[in-house]
């Protein structure tokens, strides 16, 4: 598959259920966002996958069919690692740490192999401000999934907020190897240099082929993506409000 604008990730504090439950390659293009809503009518976004035409919260596998990942768990294994993975999410929206990471480490007693559960415990801390933690967890996740660009991003954006660019930039510029028009990794290259640089031409030069992306996108005409390509602009508007086409783009 072409690495383009078919690459559409949630930037946001998204929940990916992405297990190494397959060997089978991930259409990134079938990813998307949701809301998921709990009992106190609090909402989050979640990244799931489409099947079947319907977007469904069930484990997404990894990016790349050479990864060579054993086939650890049954379909009926992964209905219930997704399902107990979500139940801990809405626990960890609603604050109960305590309960959220007691569930994800009696799931992971049984299944100890699926790395999503890692995955989980970093989503959950980093939503609760445990930036520290969540990086163990994110790091700890990649162990059986190197190839999980989704978890990569996820780790390189746990870095950005703890200020450890360095650590992000890595990060990033491997994801935009294989990803080249990937335009939330060229937002977080670009915000990863200026922080370090605000003189950067290179940073600034990232920004510009950003939007270039996002008018992609919001020409499409899909919600979705406009509202993506959308988002991703007021960020670059964020970071330099010079940056060209950024301001006629958003008032489309």
């Amino acid at each position: 598959m072409k690495s383009s604008t078919k690459f559409v990730v949630v930037a946001q504090t998204a929940l990916l259920l992405c297990g190494c439950t397959s060997s089978v390659k991930t259409d990134p293009s079938k990813l998307a966002q949701v809301s998921i809503k709990n009992a106190d009518g609090q909402t989050s976004p979640v990244a799931v996958e489409k099947v079947n035409g319907e977007y469904s919260p069930r484990a997404v596998t990894p990016e790349s069919s050479t990864a060579n990942v054993k086939i650890d768990v049954d379909m009926a294994a992964e209905g219930v690692i997704s399902k107990e993975c979500l139940e801990a999410w809405r626990k960890a929206l609603k604050g109960d740490e305590k309960g959220a990471m007691s569930q994800l480490e009696d799931l992971e007693k049984r299944y100890p192999k699926v790395s999503t559960i890692k995955f989980m415990k970093g989503q959950v801390l980093e939503h609760l401000g445990k930036g520290e933690e969540a990086v163990r967890f994110y790091r700890e996740s990649l162990d059986n999934s190197e190839y999980s660009s989704i978890r990569q991003f996820k780790l390189a954006q746990a870095y950005v907020k703890l200020k450890k660019f360095k650590d992000a930039e890595l990060i990033y510029r491997k994801l935009l190897k294989t990803f080249t028009d990937f335009p939330d990794a060229k937002l977080g290259l670009a915000r990863c240099l200026i922080a370090q640089d605000t003189h950067t031409k290179e940073g600034h030069q990232l920004l510009a082929e950003t939007v270039i992306l996002c008018e992609a996108l919001v020409k499409t005409g899909e919600p979705q993506k406009v509202s993506e390509g959308k988002r991703v602009i007021k960020e670059v508007l964020e970071l330099d409000p010079a940056t060209p086409g950024a301001k006629e783009l958003l008032g489309k």
